[in-house]
């Protein structure tokens, strides 16, 4: 069993306020745009469900697991967890 960390970002609880990104001197955190889905178009005007087209990832090939962004996040949605799988 081969046990790594990450970074995981929830994108239920991130604002896109963007200081995780800011903070990160490795670069290792990116916007991504998802504008392409459009499963919430319809919803849209009534605002039922909630929309956000732009989220932040982690780069896990340039992340250092400094834990800046971690630390500078308010909401609380980034944090280092431990992934495992099988050896091959």
């Amino acid at each position: 069993m081969v046990v790594k960390k990450v970074i995981e970002i929830d994108c239920q609880l991130c604002t896109n306020c963007g200081l995780c990104y800011n903070v990160c001197e490795k670069r290792a955190i990116s916007r991504v745009s998802n504008y392409s889905c459009a499963r919430c178009v319809k919803y849209c005007t009534a605002m039922d469900v909630p929309c956000k087209p732009t989220r932040f990832e982690c780069n896990t090939e340039l992340c250092d697991l400094c834990g800046k962004c971690v630390a500078v996040c308010v909401t609380g949605a980034i944090r280092i967890v431990e992934i495992s799988r099988s050896a091959s």
